[in-house]
């Protein structure tokens, strides 16, 4: 026996998701879109990003922060590893990153927090930072990731500071990162972030560029 056109047209609209679905099963991956459809599928890794990303980075970078930060050569350190809790359902990593003057060695800046992945498609998504500085300036930034990259940005007033700080404050901060895994001997990370105050528009602060650890 056959199916009628008039069966099939209540599910219609499923249909591209559907086969969406068989794909990225096909290919090992995921999609976590309509719910109803794909409530049974196994979350899995998010993306190929965090496959890079694991580990520890190190490298050099140049600040700046005009008129009132003149420019600086910093070493920098980034660390990330698999947040507590992590798994299929948990799609969390922790960061830690310190920035260190490249003469001198003294700690310039340092902050630590959580990128929590919600995957749409294969290696694309939605993507939570949330960052915290010794200063108390604490940032919800939201944004997407690809396979070897994602931009975040703060947005719904996702600044927040303790009553000491002082100003200017930092209304809004942009970070972008970018990693080369065909670079050779060990792969490349550039990582900027931007910035913007109540006296200042959003302009370049921090530019690194970190190679992976063995």
């Amino acid at each position: 026996s056959s199916i009628s056109p008039q069966t099939i047209a209540p599910f219609s609209r499923y249909i591209p998701e559907l086969v969406l679905a068989i794909m990225a099963l096909m290919a090992g991956g995921f999609i976590v879109d309509d719910p109803l459809l794909l409530q049974a599928l196994p979350r899995q890794l998010p993306l190929q990003l965090m496959a890079y990303l694991e580990g520890t980075w190190i490298g050099h970078g140049v600040g700046e922060y005009p008129p009132h930060v003149p420019r600086f050569q910093y070493i920098h350190e980034l660390k990330i590893e698999k947040a507590v809790p992590h798994g299929p359902r948990e799609l969390v990593w922790s960061f830690r990153s310190v920035c260190r003057h490249r003469e001198t060695q003294e700690g310039l800046q340092s902050e630590q927090g959580f990128l929590r992945f919600h995957p749409m498609y294969i290696n694309q998504g939605r993507v939570e930072l949330v960052c915290t500085q010794p200063s108390g300036l604490t940032e919800v930034s939201e944004g997407t990731y690809t396979e070897d990259s994602f931009d975040v940005s703060s947005r719904y007033d996702g600044l927040t500071r303790p009553g000491s700080a002082s100003r200017p404050y930092v209304t809004a901060v942009r970070r972008w990162l970018e990693i080369r895994p065909q670079t050779v001997p060990a792969m490349t990370m550039e990582y900027r972030v931007e910035m913007a105050t109540e006296r200042t528009p959003m302009q370049q602060h921090l530019l690194s560029r970190l190679q992976k650890q063995a």
